[in-house]
């Protein structure tokens, strides 16, 4: 008997240059400034993703893991049924992961100054 034969939909998150640029502003920034900032991440995240079409419960894009914790009072019924946003984490850790690499490139791209080959300008 036939069957089909079922592919897993779990993707690597798409990361642009420009997504990278957004998360290291947004990194440092607080309240509305980091809100205007996450629209424009999620904006750049749907430009990427233009064929496979993001969904509005995706929302929030990233989270970082250290805040996202539990609001609700310890013990309550919410607070037994809460679950971390995985896929906000791990998108942020993803674009953490892409920042850390983008400056190490930068920063190897820059000749050391102590290095008799290269003298400063």
């Amino acid at each position: 008997m036939p069957f089909k034969r079922r592919t897993n939909k779990t993707r690597d998150p798409v990361i642009t240059p420009q997504m990278v640029a957004i998360f290291d502003r947004m990194r440092y920034a607080r309240g509305e400034r980091w809100d205007d900032l996450h629209s424009e991440l999620w904006d750049c995240y749907q430009a990427a993703l233009a064929p496979a079409r993001t969904r509005p419960w995706e929302w929030p894009l990233c989270i970082d893991p250290r805040a996202d914790t539990n609001p609700y009072p310890q013990g309550s019924a919410a607070w037994l049924a809460w679950h971390p946003n995985e896929r906000a984490r791990e998108m942020w850790r993803a674009l953490d992961a892409a920042s850390r690499a983008a400056r190490a490139a930068r920063s190897k791209r820059q000749p050391d100054v102590s290095d008799p080959q290269h003298p400063p300008p």
